[in-house]
C-alpha cells in the first residue's frame, strides 16, 4: 500500500522570512485549488496544501524580507491582535489573541504561567498553552491553536500547532508575533532562545491575493 505522508515538511529556515517565501513558492507551485470555507461559513478560492512543517532555527527580528514585503495595515492589525486584549469586530466579536493568552476566559495570564512552570523545571514536558475557549468560542476559531515549549540542547524551542494559516495575507506577521513570544519567553526563563516549529494543517492562500504572492516570489528570485 502507498504511504501517504500527513505533513509536507519543508525543513529548516535561518530566517522567518525565508521561510515564508518557501511556502508561498510551495503552495504556488503544489497547492491544490480548493473552495476554502472557514469560521461561520465564509467561502472564497484558495490554494491549499493539507498538512504543512516548518522550523526556523534562532531567528533574529527584524527579518529583512518581511520589511521589504508587509503591508502595513495589516501588520498593524495582526500586532494590536496579539498585544491588545479586546473583543475583535473583525472575527465575529471574539476575543484577541491577547486576551487569549494574557487574560484567558479572563482568568488566567498563560505567558506568565508557563515562564513560571519553564522556571520552576526547565525540562518539563507540558509547558503548553492554548488559544481556544470553547465555552465561548462560536463565529471564529482561533487559527494559531497551541504553543508548546520545550527545552532542548539548553535552548527553549517553540512548537505551535496551527488548524489553518493564510500566507497570502497574515501568517507571516504570525511568525513574527511567534517569535516575539519566544524571545520573551526565552529570556524571562533564563534560556536562549531556540527553534521555531509550525504545525499547520490548512497553509493556504486566498486566489486573490495570487498577484500579490507572484509578485513577492519574482522580488525574491523565487519563481
Amino acid at each position: 500500500n502507498e504511504e501517504i505522508a500527513f505533513m509536507l515538511d519543508l525543513g529548516s529556515f535561518s530566517s522567518l522570512g525565508e521561510a515564508w517565501v518557501t511556502v508561498l513558492r510551495t503552495l504556488y507551485q503544489q497547492g491544490a485549488a480548493v473552495a476554502y470555507t472557514d469560521n461561520t461559513g465564509e467561502q472564497a478560492e484558495a490554494k491549499e496544501i493539507f498538512g504543512l512543517t516548518f522550523s526556523v532555527a534562532d531567528a533574529a527580528l527584524p527579518d529583512a524580507i518581511i520589511e521589504r514585503h508587509k503591508v502595513q495595515e495589516e501588520y498593524d492589525w495582526m500586532v494590536r491582535n496579539f498585544t491588545v486584549q479586546e473583543h475583535v469586530k473583525e472575527l465575529h466579536n471574539e476575543t484577541s489573541y491577547a486576551s487569549r493568552l494574557f487574560s484567558y476566559m479572563g482568568q488566567k495570564d498563560q505567558v506568565e504561567w508557563v515562564i513560571r512552570r519553564l522556571n520552576e523545571n526547565p525540562h518539563t514536558r507540558s509547558a503548553t498553552i492554548t488559544t481556544f475557549e470553547p465555552l465561548t468560542d462560536e463565529g471564529y476559531i482561533p487559527c494559531v491553536s497551541l504553543l508548546d515549549f520545550q527545552e532542548e540542547a539548553g535552548k527553549l524551542n517553540l512548537t505551535v500547532y496551527c488548524r489553518a494559516l493564510d500566507f497570502g495575507c497574515k501568517a507571516y506577521i504570525n511568525l513574527v508575533m511567534l517569535q516575539t513570544i519566544l524571545q520573551t519567553v526565552s529570556e524571562k526563563a533564563g534560556m536562549p532562545q531556540g527553534r521555531l516549529t509550525l504545525l499547520v494543517k490548512s497553509a493556504h492562500y486566498y486566489r486573490k491575493d495570487e498577484p500579490k504572492v507572484h509578485g513577492i516570489l519574482k522580488a525574491e528570485g523565487a519563481v
